[in-house]
C-alpha cells in the first residue's frame, strides 16, 4: 500500500521533500543531456555536390560527381558537410544551426552588418550566443566573405 502523500515512484508534489525530488532528478536529466554526444556535419558523400534547382535561393536538387553547376546554398550544405558563412547566409539558413532560431538568427544578420566575423569566436558577438551556443554551432560555420550588402525590397 502507498503512504498518504507517496506515489508509486516517490514522493508526491505534496509531500515534504517532493520539490528536493524533483529538482534532483532535473539535474539527473540535464547531466544526461551534457553528456551525449554533439551532432557533427556528416562526412561528405559526395565528392563535388552542385545544385541543380533552387527554391527561393536555397539548394532544392542536387548533383553528385559533377563539379559543373551553382554551389550548393541554404542549409542543405550541412548536408553535405560543408559549413555555413554566417556572413553571408539567410536567416533561414541561420536557423538550421544548432541552438539558433529566429531571434539569434536576425540577431547574427544585423551584427554582421556592423562588422563582419572574422572567425567563429566573434559569434560571441552577438547577443544571446555565449561560449557554449558557439562550441555547438563551430562545426557547422565558417566566416568566409563579408557580409553581402543590404537589400532594398
Amino acid at each position: 500500500m502507498v503512504g498518504a502523500g507517496q506515489g508509486e515512484l516517490g514522493p508526491g508534489p505534496d509531500a515534504p521533500g517532493g520539490a528536493v525530488a524533483r529538482a534532483a532528478f532535473g539535474l539527473a536529466i540535464a547531466a544526461f543531456a551534457l553528456a551525449l554526444p554533439r551532432p557533427e556535419p556528416p562526412r561528405p558523400t559526395c565528392d563535388a555536390p552542385a545544385e541543380v534547382i533552387a527554391v527561393d535561393g536555397h539548394t532544392a536538387s542536387v548533383r553528385c560527381g559533377d563539379p559543373v553547376g551553382p554551389e550548393v546554398r541554404g542549409p542543405a550544405r550541412m548536408l553535405f558537410g560543408l559549413p555555413i558563412d554566417p556572413n553571408r547566409a539567410d536567416a533561414r539558413t541561420l536557423e538550421a544551426l544548432p541552438g539558433i532560431g529566429p531571434a539569434r538568427a536576425g540577431a547574427i544578420v544585423a551584427e554582421r552588418s556592423r562588422r563582419p566575423f572574422e572567425d567563429v569566436a566573434d559569434l560571441e558577438r552577438v547577443p544571446g550566443i555565449g561560449p557554449k551556443t558557439r562550441r555547438a554551432i563551430a562545426p557547422w560555420v565558417a566566416p568566409v566573405g563579408e557580409a553581402p550588402p543590404p537589400q532594398n525590397r
